[in-house]
C-alpha cells in the first residue's frame, strides 16, 4: 500500500457519481473479478435489491459510458468505469482494513462501516487514513509499545 502522496491523493479522489452508482460499480468490479460474466441478478443478488431497479441503474451507467450493456446481456465496465470502481474500492479497502487492524473491529462490522463512509469520506481524509495505516504497520512491526497499548485498549 506504500504510494507517492500525489499517488494517495489520486486514488481517493471523489466520483461525481451518487452513492447508489458507486454501489453498483463497485460491485461490477467485485462480481467481475470472481466470474467472467455479470448479470443482472448477480449484481441484484449482491446488493439484495430487485432486478428492475438494478436495470434502471445500468442504464444510467450506460449513458454515462461507465459500462457496456444490452438488456438481457452481460454487464462490462468501460475503462473510465473500471478506472472509477478502483477508486472506490480502493477507499472501501482502506476503511475496511483501518477498522480491522487499527480499531480492532471484527471484520463483519468494519465491512458494514466501511461501505457507508467510503461514499462521504474526503479524499484528504481517506489519504491521511492510507498514511496512518501504513504507520501503523511499521510501528507494529518492530513492536513499538504505543501500539500494544493501543490494540489492549481497544479489546475488550
Amino acid at each position: 500500500m506504500s504510494k507517492k502522496s500525489s499517488d494517495i491523493e489520486d486514488l481517493y479522489m471523489n466520483t461525481t457519481l451518487s452513492s447508489n452508482m458507486e454501489d453498483y460499480i463497485e460491485t461490477i468490479e467485485v462480481l467481475s473479478t470472481k466470474n467472467k460474466i455479470v448479470r443482472v441478478k448477480d449484481i441484484a443478488g449482491m446488493l439484495n435489491i430487485k432486478m428492475p431497479s438494478v436495470t434502471a441503474a445500468l442504464n444510467k451507467l450506460k449513458d454515462m459510458n461507465l459500462i457496456d450493456y444490452e438488456k438481457y446481456g452481460y454487464i462490462e465496465l468501460t475503462e473510465e468505469g473500471k478506472y472509477l470502481a478502483q477508486k472506490i474500492y480502493h477507499r472501501h479497502t482502506c476503511l475496511t482494513e483501518f477498522f480491522q487492524t487499527v480499531m480492532k473491529i471484527d471484520s463483519v462490522e468494519a465491512e458494514h462501516v466501511a461501505c457507508r463512509m467510503e461514499h462521504e469520506i474526503s479524499a484528504e481524509a481517506c489519504g491521511k487514513i492510507h498514511r496512518f495505516l501504513e504507520f501503523f504497520r511499521g510501528e507494529e512491526s518492530r513492536g513499538m509499545e504505543w501500539t500494544r497499548r493501543l490494540n489492549k485498549c481497544l479489546v475488550k
